[in-house]
């Protein structure tokens, strides 16, 4: 709930304080979100190699989830930036390098304490919980956009922009909760004694056999998911870090969002909790397909629902399982194939899923909305999806049935 809460807030608020604080143009967003990906996908491999071969009486994992402490305080001083410079050194570098320690813990924690018969369930229940900071998340929203919400007063633009003051008070609330279930986290978490760990290993030789090509070539399942869940991500990253910033500019009231909320929840949530359950229970791939092409549907309704509320009520829903429920069964797919000893550099290079995904995913969205209209992006996502099945039918089954 944590984690989620977070994330959301640094993927969407922070790119609002951009358009509504700084007032800089949609590229500038690209830029920050690309260069945050980049130092994740550096940095994440890192942690990873660290955190397998960290020993200490506190395990392996929980000393890393501290870091979200670090990453919580640097959220709140992003809200107290004016200058974009600052912006990019506290986004990239301080949360890059913090958030990341704390998510390659936090992701080989589910595998490492999850056996795989019941990890699809598993993980169907962690994003419904995370919902719960979704829920918070939206309900700060609603209250910050209520009180601090303006008239944008740039010449020609309608709808509403939220002032600096507000976007602080939500990223105190966002950096407080992860300061918060990071000391949690370490405090109850339990695992493994460390004489049940595998031997330690060397940084740099564990590094090195990342690019061993009869290292590849064990793990080419893994690599097949990997390559197969960047496209589908680049749909989702197409849209996430301009999906608030187009719900802005309908100018809608408190109400209309609270009833679009209430519709749309519920299904996401369902969606969630039975993707997980069905791909314990039938595999993880036997869904994938008719998933994507279902909500493909209700993306491509979105470029003719601005200013519909009709459409606009329709669509989203449709737009938030594919951003929200369709990765259960994927994670936990992914999960299955992490090599056991060696789970923290494997999530590591998974993150490549998410770091090279915004850096095309919010490249493709910025230029798209730049050249047709923020309306159009919803058009990526089908196109990523459908593009990214074929790959997914490639990757073997993982389920016993």
């Amino acid at each position: 709930m944590g984690d989620y809460l977070f994330f959301f807030y640094e993927q969407s608020y922070f790119n609002t304080y951009l358009v509504h604080v700084l007032f800089l143009p949609e590229i500038y967003i690209s830029i920050m979100v690309s260069l945050s990906a980049t130092m994740g996908l550096i940095i994440m491999i890192v942690w990873g190699i660290l955190s397998d071969n960290t020993r200490t009486k506190f395990g392996r994992r929980r000393p890393y989830l501290l870091m979200g402490i670090v990453a919580g305080v640097a959220m709140m001083l992003f809200g107290l930036s004016l200058n974009y410079f600052i912006c990019l050194i506290i986004d990239v570098v301080i949360i890059g390098l913090a958030s990341n320690a704390f998510l390659v813990a936090e992701r080989s924690l589910i595998p490492d304490t999850v056996e795989i018969e019941k990890r699809g369930r598993a993980n169907g229940i962690i994003n419904s919980v995370s919902y719960i900071g979704l829920l918070i998340g939206v309900a700060f929203f609603i209250l910050v956009n209520e009180l601090f919400g303006i008239p944008d007063p740039r010449p020609g633009q309608v709808g509403t922009i939220i002032t600096q003051k507000g976007h602080l008070i939500l990223f105190f609330v966002g950096g407080i909760v992860f300061a918060s279930v990071g000391i949690i986290g370490f405090l109850f978490i339990k695992e493994k004694p460390v004489s049940e760990f595998p031997e330690k290993k060397k940084f740099y030789s564990e590094l090195k056999q990342i690019f061993n090509i009869a290292e590849l070539k064990s793990h080419k399942e893994f690599y097949k998911i990997l390559l197969a869940m960047v496209i589908f991500q680049s749909g989702i990253s197409s849209i996430m870090p301009f999906l608030f910033i187009f719900i802005f500019s309908q100018g809608l009231t408190t109400l209309q969002l609270l009833l679009m909320i209430a519709i749309a929840l519920p299904g996401v949530l369902v969606a969630t909790i039975y993707l997980g359950r069905l791909s314990d229970k039938f595999g993880r791939k036997r869904f994938v397909p008719i998933s994507m092409i279902i909500v493909s549907i209700g993306y491509l309704i979105m470029p003719f629902a601005s200013g519909n509320y009709i459409l606009f009520t329709i669509g989203l829903p449709f737009v938030l399982v594919g951003v929200l429920s369709l990765v259960t069964p994927l994670n936990a797919w992914s999960q299955d194939l992490l090599p056991e000893d060696k789970r923290g550099k494997f999530t590591g290079i998974l993150n490549i899923v998410n770091t090279v995904s915004q850096i095309i995913g919010s490249f493709a969205g910025g230029i798209v909305a730049t050249l047709f209209g923020m309306p159009w992006i919803f058009v990526l996502g089908p196109v990523f999806f459908l593009a990214s099945i074929p790959l997914f039918l490639k990757v073997k089954e993982t389920v016993n049935l």
